[in-house]
């Protein structure tokens, strides 16, 4: 039998003891530390609708409940703008800290915008400190795969931050069709995204701007498309 570490029956013993309030407020410093857009702050699998898309909600859903889905880490959602993939991912998010009670660290990462403000940066150590403080969280959210400039730079950027978060939770949305992210990614990273990830389709129009009569107010900018399924794809 193998003995358990000293540092995680303290840890333990620490968690036990906090009380309902304590544990909420933990939760509420991981999601303002998780750089969730001001768009999207509001999703969660509550304010969302399963009936616009019953079969990607449940995908993602289980996903968040069990840390991974048919034995993968990772969720690929893929899907024209607009149809809600940032929503539930951003839902999967919120769900892992609350069920983890706020004990890991979670990430929001837009994929163009991050690589361009680290390709500011001219120390090529802290650009290597930036991706690897990213590997750090237990689950990330990496939003808008494919429309970064698909430079040598980028590519080897992506492979090492993938390559990084093996064995841990990570969840990418993009526009790209499979053919198209052959076409903008290196064929290593196409690789290890077939290896990670479980690709999920969304199907149906640009929801955008658009209200659904049976979705308050603040639910709007939450909601995915009408009509929605999501399939299998292959890279």
């Amino acid at each position: 039998m193998i003995a358990t570490p000293p540092q995680d029956i303290l840890q333990a013993q620490y968690w036990a003891r906090l009380s309902p309030e304590q544990i909420q407020a933990r939760i509420r410093v991981q999601l303002q530390q998780a750089r969730i857009p001001s768009l999207y702050r509001t999703c969660t699998f509550q304010t969302l609708d399963p009936s616009l898309d019953p079969e990607a909600f449940q995908v993602c859903q289980d996903y968040a409940e069990q840390g991974e889905y048919q034995g993968r880490k990772g969720l690929l959602l893929m899907g024209i703008p607009g149809n809600g993939k940032t929503s539930l991912a951003v839902a999967i998010l919120r769900r892992t800290i609350e069920q983890t009670q706020g004990r890991y660290s979670v990430r929001f990462w837009n994929v163009p915008a991050g690589l361009a403000q680290i390709r500011r940066r001219f120390d090529d150590q802290q650009e290597r400190q930036t991706l690897l403080d990213l590997t750090y969280n237990r689950l990330l959210v990496l939003d808008d795969l494919g429309q970064q400039q698909p430079t040598p730079w980028a590519k080897e950027q992506l492979y090492t931050l993938l390559e990084n978060m093996a064995g841990k939770q990570v969840v990418l949305t993009t526009n790209h069709t499979p053919a198209q992210l052959k076409q903008t990614l290196d064929p290593a990273l196409v690789s290890r995204l077939r290896d990670l990830c479980h690709p999920v389709v969304f199907k149906g129009p640009d929801q955008r701007g658009r209200r659904h009569p049976h979705i308050t107010e603040r639910q709007n900018s939450c909601a995915f498309s009408q009509g929605a399924s999501h399939g299998h794809a292959s890279l």
